[in-house]
C-alpha cells in the first residue's frame, strides 16, 4: 500500500471514530437529559366561598316585568289612535280603532242570509206537514215524507252555518277595538294613524313598569349558593343615587352559557319610593349569602363534572380533586353524594374554601403538577 493511500484509510477511520464517539456522548447527553413533568391547567371552583360572593358585584339591566308587542287579530285602516309614546294606559283601555264599516257590513249580509234561511225552513216545515197529513190519509207514498224531512234538515244546517259564521263576524268587529291587556305605558308606536295595517301587524309597544326585572350572569362557582344560601338581595342605580332596592329571585337558570360559564339568575323588584326605575337603566345587584352552621353536613352543591370513582369495583366511592394552591398540585379528597342538585350534585366532606377540579377529572393523578388560569 502507497503512502498516500494509506493517509487516506487513517483519516477516514479517525473521522468514523470521531462521528462514533460523538454520537455516543450524544445519547449518554440524551438519556440523562431530565424529562419535565406536565403542568396541565385546570378548571376549578373554591367552594363556600362566601365572602368572594359578597364582595362581587353583578351589573344588569333593568326591563320591565312585562313588555310585549300589540296587534290587531283582523286587517282594517286605523281611524282611531288616542295614543302616543309616554302614555299611561289601564287594564280595557282602547288604544287604537279600525274602520269598523267592513265588518259591520258582513254581519248585515248574514243576518239577511240568516232570514232567508228562516223563511226557507219555515215553508218546509209547513210543507211536511201537509205531506204528513196526505200520508195518514194514505195520499202520498212514504217516500213523499222522507223527501221532505231532508229539505228540512239540510234548511236547518244552513241556518246553523250562518249562525256559526255571524258569530266570527261578530268576534271580528270587537277586534276592531284594540284594548290595553294590563296596565301599563306605551314605549313604541308602529302605525300611523289611517295607515291600513294587516292582522298581527305589530301597532305598538306596551311595558308593565309596576315592576321592574333583571338578569344577572353568575360565574359557575357561585351558582350552587343561590337557590339556599341568598338571604338579601339590594339593586342601586347609579341614575337614583342612594336607594337601595330589595329584590328577589324569580328564576335561576340551569344551563350555563357556552361561553361565559355564567347561568342567568332573574330577578324582580317594586318601584322605590322616591324615584322611578325606567326600562334600560343600568344597575347593580349585590347578594347577601350566609351558610348555615352544619352547612358540611346538609352538604353544598358542586358540578357533577367534579365528582368520580377511580376504582370500578367500588363505584359507591365517590372522589374530587382538591387543589393546594401552596404546591400547585392535585390529590384525591372522599365525599359523599347526598343527592341531585338542579344544577349538579350535593355532596358533604369537604371544607369551607377548599379548591377543586370541576373538569377533566379524568386525565389527573394524585399529586399531579396542576395550573389555575388567571379568573
Amino acid at each position: 500500500m502507497n503512502l498516500t493511500v494509506f493517509r487516506r484509510v487513517r483519516l477516514s477511520a479517525v473521522v468514523l471514530t470521531t462521528a462514533t464517539v460523538f454520537l455516543v456522548s450524544a445519547c449518554e447527553e440524551e438519556t440523562t437529559e431530565t424529562i419535565e413533568p406536565i403542568v396541565r391547567p385546570v378548571v376549578s371552583i373554591v367552594v363556600a366561598d362566601v365572602e368572594r360572593f359578597i364582595t362581587d358585584r353583578y351589573p344588569g339591566r333593568a326591563r320591565a316585568v312585562r313588555e310585549v308587542n300589540i296587534s290587531f287579530e283582523v286587517p282594517g285602516k286605523i281611524i282611531k289612535r288616542p295614543v302616543d309614546v309616554g302614555s299611561e294606559v289601564k287594564q280595557g283601555d282602547v288604544m287604537a280603532t279600525l274602520d269598523p264599516g267592513p265588518y259591520v257590513a258582513g254581519i248585515r249580509a248574514l243576518e239577511g242570509e240568516r232570514a232567508a234561511l228562516e223563511a226557507a225552513l219555515s215553508n218546509a216545515e209547513t210543507e211536511l206537514d201537509r205531506r204528513e197529513k196526505l200520508f195518514a190519509k194514505d195520499f202520498v207514498a212514504q217516500a213523499n215524507v222522507d223527501d221532505q224531512i231532508m229539505m228540512v234538515r239540510a234548511a236547518e244546517a244552513k241556518i246553523e252555518a250562518v249562525d256559526g259564521a255571524l258569530d266570527a263576524a261578530r268576534l271580528n268587529l270587537g277586534y276592531t277595538n284594540l284594548e290595553a291587556p294590563f296596565d301599563g305605558t306605551i314605549s313604541q308606536v308602529f302605525v300611523e294613524n289611517f295607515q291600513n295595517v294587516l292582522a298581527k301587524q305589530p301597532v305598538l309597544r306596551l311595558l308593565d313598569t309596576s315592576r321592574i326585572e333583571m338578569e344577572a350572569s353568575v360565574p359557575e362557582r357561585y351558582i350552587g349558593f343561590v337557590p339556599y344560601y341568598v338571604k338579601e338581595i339590594t339593586v342601586t342605580f347609579s341614575s337614583l343615587p342612594g336607594l337601595e332596592i330589595p329584590a328577589e329571585i324569580t328564576n335561576v337558570g340551569t344551563e350555563a352559557s357556552q361561553t361565559t360559564r355564567t347561568y342567568p339568575v332573574t330577578i324582580v323588584m317594586d318601584q322605590p319610593d322616591g324615584g322611578t326605575i325606567q326600562p334600560g337603566m343600568a344597575g347593580t345587584i349585590t347578594a347577601t349569602v350566609e351558610l348555615p352552621p352544619d352547612w358540611a353536613k346538609s352538604g353544598i352543591e358542586v358540578p357533577s363534572a367534579a365528582v368520580f370513582s377511580p376504582n370500578e369495583a367500588t363505584p359507591d366511592q365517590s372522589f374530587i380533586w382538591v387543589v393546594d394552591e401552596a404546591t400547585e398540585t392535585v390529590s384525591m379528597k372522599s365525599v359523599e353524594l347526598i343527592s341531585m342538585g338542579e344544577r349538579g350534585l350535593l355532596v358533604s366532606g369537604l371544607d369551607a374554601g377548599d379548591r377543586i377540579v370541576i373538569a377533566g377529572v379524568s386525565v389527573l393523578t394524585e399529586g399531579q403538577k396542576v395550573r389555575i388560569p388567571a379568573e
